[in-house]
């Protein structure tokens, strides 16, 4: 490839799905994306959410997610603030691959990207996406909206490579509508929408292929959403048929879906000629489309609601000079495309792109140039400003369209309401871009305000209660989920899942089963993840069958959910069955590679299987993943000193972890006579050494001690002698937990335990002590100020940067200290031994009862 000139043509299917594509392959209905795969690198491609597609397409051209470019949904507030338009290319804040080509002075095309109106004036021809939209009979004027095509001078030149949908004939359409004589034409329009999603993907196609075969270029590319709509419109009906759809709609429309693929097959193989053996053909879309038993019966009435019906797996194909040939891509997302893209035109990857470089394509792996932002680079890059904005009339056009194929309500008369409505939702789709990059706390703030000022929004709330239960603030999310109840807004059964699904987090696996069970059969399984949450349940029971049972009927109705592979991989791994974890850490990791735990887990796993190499690669991807976890740094180093012989290597870990370690202490919390020092009893078993000065003598309010040190009732004033409990376990009461000082780590086991049997412990102790004798009124405000204490503290928590907090509750240690060693054993790295940790526990000694 020296010296050769290197050309890239980038092809988006939108929604195109490998479920979809494999049987038509094994039936040979699309030739030429077999010859794609057989001479390149194929993979799924792992979508974002929320799975729209002007987010989607936006983050796949830039390398960032939707909350660093901008593009937030498919409408957005005018620049004025006054009113609401279709998203715009001018609405993308950062550079797009085209841009940096256009800096680096390469010849580059774009044909129909989305959003990409108006156009960017770019070193080549772009045509926007409003380029193919016809409104209208063909013997109407079919005017292109200002800054369609660019250079402007070459816009009745492309306007003429137009296809009208009313110019295609029934022998046409014939492929995609068999029965196209026998629909009643009057009364069912549906075939009329078969036209004219052919059309417009026939005029994109037309465009594209005559730059092809006019133009120089280093890079082209061409984005189609007519799968995606073929889809939305005909899935329905594609074979298998279902109960639920009539005979006669499914004979006229059954083979939309199949004909749209083999017509883009077609597409393929031109474009595939024009490119020729020389150039790199990158072919992808964005997310999936459930063909199967996976697909919704009906769909939510909510804006985008159609979205329902993709999946979270798109396709990639990769074939070129120095691609490898009949090869599987592991972990590939839609972020990584931009990056890749850049690597094979031997450009440099910013740092402030969230994707990385598909480096498992390459047949030699390439050097990574990389500079800190493509945003900094001087000079003329093409990006339309906001002077180039669409005109009032063609926004209403492309509001209507939106309307019509059901990715935007229908927009109320009242303009202020639905300029509320999509300043929420945009607000809403930033939250959840927050979310998908694990940026939580971001989010919350933005769902706080959406859930206050809709209060009857139900997917508001149900996205903020998921966010207060995975940071443990429980309470939180029961409290929405009883506003949830109290408002009617779901069925009874849908809540109840909702509630079983907390309990789980709660601890309380019994009273949730229950509930799964009797809503088993009333709910839909695929949306509700229902057996996988069956399997957590038994897990925390300890029940390994049960629990095993559960998953694997959850994987044989979904064996693309990456999340129950990991935890039949959990549970595998927790029956010593190493071989089977391993294969169930990898499902998980070729449905989504991006997951630093599940890398973890796998290292584990082949460590225990004496695979040594393959388990030092695992645990390095995980570091590589998540850099913050210096945990593994001394396995790393273990590894490589005793088990391969690379003093070296390992000296490298012992060298990084005195680079960036920051002292770790171990913390056990929670309020007075919660069980903190039975806690700290199972940790002292357990091989961890207490950070105690012994002053404080057992009694008979604690007989085996309590494991304080005096000098953390002055931490407020005085946290020096905290040096003395690194790699140490120290008590401290929750009401001082934030006064621990930012320049240590923690690791917090915070022991719950419900606040009447801690209020009744307290006032028990207080008796035995004769200093004072229970009183109900004290009870009771004790009990509020507890209360208030608790949500202060899993604030505090959640926003230290430092601290790791694990909540246990302890009801669970009493009745299953096994079970709850283990856990504790798990978030401390596996370093301790739940059996003596066990041992500890016991239930005699923890007398006070609600």
């Amino acid at each position: 490839m020296s010296g050769q000139k290197k050309k890239v043509v980038l092809i988006g299917w939108d929604a195109a799905d490998w479920k979809i594509i494999n049987p038509m392959l094994a039936q040979g209905l699309l030739p030429n994306l077999q010859q794609l795969i057989q001479d390149g690198t194929i993979g799924n491609l792992r979508t974002l959410d929320p799975p729209y597609s002007p987010m989607l397409w936006t983050s796949m051209a830039t390398g960032k997610r939707p909350y660093k470019h901008g593009v937030l949904g498919f409408t957005e507030p005018t620049p004025d603030g006054k009113s609401v338009r279709p998203t715009m290319g001018t609405s993308r804040k950062v550079r797009a691959i085209w841009n940096m080509l256009t800096l680096e002075e390469k010849k580059c095309h774009v044909v129909g990207w989305w959003p990409s109106h108006p156009v960017d004036k770019i070193n080549g021809v772009m045509v926007s996406d409003l380029y193919q939209k016809a409104k209208g009979s063909k013997f109407d004027e079919w005017i292109m909206p200002k800054g369609t095509v660019h250079p402007d001078e070459e816009s009745e030149k492309f306007a003429d490579l137009r296809v009208h949908h009313e110019e295609l004939t029934g022998s046409i359409l014939q492929p995609f509508l068999p029965n196209l004589n026998k629909i009643d034409k009057v009364k069912d329009k549906r075939y009329r929408s078969v036209a004219k999603v052919t059309a417009d993907c026939s005029s994109l196609h037309a465009a594209f292929t005559n730059i092809l075969r006019t133009r120089e270029y280093d890079f082209a590319a061409i984005y189609l959403d007519a799968i995606d709509h073929y889809c939305h419109g005909f899935m329905r009906f594609h074979p298998p048929k279902r109960d639920h759809i009539p005979q006669e709609d499914f004979d006229n429309y059954y083979n939309v879906v199949t004909a749209g693929y083999r017509y883009h097959d077609m597409m393929l193989g031109r474009i595939m000629e024009l490119a020729g053996k020389d150039a790199t053909i990158m072919l992808v879309s964005d997310h999936g489309f459930q063909p199967d038993e996976m697909r919704p019966r009906d769909i939510p009435q909510e804006p985008a609601g159609p979205a329902y019906e993709h999946s979270p797996y798109g396709i990639i194909v990769v074939k070129g000079p120095g691609i490898k040939k009949n090869k599987f891509v592991f972990g590939a997302s839609v972020i990584d495309v931009t990056p890749t893209l850049l690597t094979l035109m031997d450009m440099p990857v910013g740092d402030d792109m969230d994707g990385k470089v598909l480096l498992d394509i390459f047949e030699d792996e390439p050097e990574i140039k990389s500079i800190p932002s493509w945003e900094d680079v001087p000079g003329y890059c093409g990006k339309a400003g906001k002077d180039d904005d669409l005109s009032d009339e063609d926004a209403e056009k492309v509001m209507a369209q939106l309307e019509e194929l059901g990715y935007i309500e229908k927009q109320t008369e009242d303009k202020e309401k639905r300029l509320k409505q999509t300043i929420d939702e945009c607000d809403y789709n930033l939250a959840r871009s927050y979310l998908d990059g694990g940026l939580i706390n971001e989010a919350i703030p933005i769902l706080e305000k959406l859930f206050s000022e809709n209060p009857g929004t139900t997917r508001f709330a149900i996205k903020l209660a998921g966010c207060y239960q995975t940071l443990g603030q429980l309470k939180k999310a029961r409290g929405i989920i009883d506003h949830l109840r109290n408002i009617e807004s779901y069925t009874d059964v849908v809540l109840d899942v909702m509630d079983a699904v907390l309990m789980v987090s709660e601890r309380r696996p019994l009273e949730a089963i229950k509930l799964f069970k009797e809503a088993e059969g009333k709910v839909n399984p695929h949306q509700s993840r229902i057996y996988m949450q069956i399997g957590m349940a038994y897990l925390q029971l300890s029940r390994w069958e049960d629990a095993e049972r559960a998953l694997q009927q959850e994987l044989s109705l979904d064996f693309d959910n990456e999340h129950a592979h990991f935890i039949l991989g959990k549970l595998m791994l927790q029956q010593h069955k190493f071989e089977e974890s391993v294969a169930c850490f990898m499902n998980s990791l070729n449905l989504d590679f991006n997951q630093p735990i599940v890398h973890s887990f796998l290292g584990q796993a082949l460590y225990q299987l004496g695979k040594y190499e393959k388990a030092a690669e695992a645990l390095e991807l995980s570091v590589d993943l998540y850099p913050k976890n210096t945990s593994l740094y001394p396995i790393l180093s273990d590894i490589y000193k005793r088990h391969l012989g690379d003093p070296e290597r390992a000296r490298y870990y012992d060298d990084k972890l005195q680079e960036i370690e920051v002292p770790l202490i171990y913390v056990v919390s929670g309020l007075p006579r919660s069980g903190t020092s039975m806690m700290m009893q199972m940790l002292d078993k357990g091989g961890l050494e207490p950070f105690t000065d012994k002053k404080r003598e057992a009694d008979e309010n604690n007989p085996r001690g309590y494991y304080e040190h005096e000098a953390v009732k002055n931490l407020a004033k005085n946290s020096k002698f905290l040096v003395g409990a690194k790699g140490k376990v120290v008590k401290v009461i929750a009401q001082l937990l934030h006064h621990l000082p930012a320049k240590y780590r923690y690791k917090v086991v915070f022991m719950e335990r419900d606040l009447d049997q801690v209020v009744s412990s307290q006032n028990k102790m207080i008796t035995r002590l004769g200093t004072e004798k229970e009183k109900d009124e004290n009870r009771k405000e004790l009990k509020r100020t507890y209360e208030d204490q608790l949500e202060r503290i899993q604030k505090w928590a959640s926003t230290s940067k430092n601290v790791e907090i694990m909540y246990i509750n302890h009801k669970e240690v009493v009745e299953s200290p096994f079970e709850a060693s283990m856990r504790v054993n798990e978030f401390f790295g596996y370093e301790l031994l739940p059996e003596l940790m066990a041992m500890q526990v016991d239930g005699s000694l923890h007398r006070e009862k609600s």
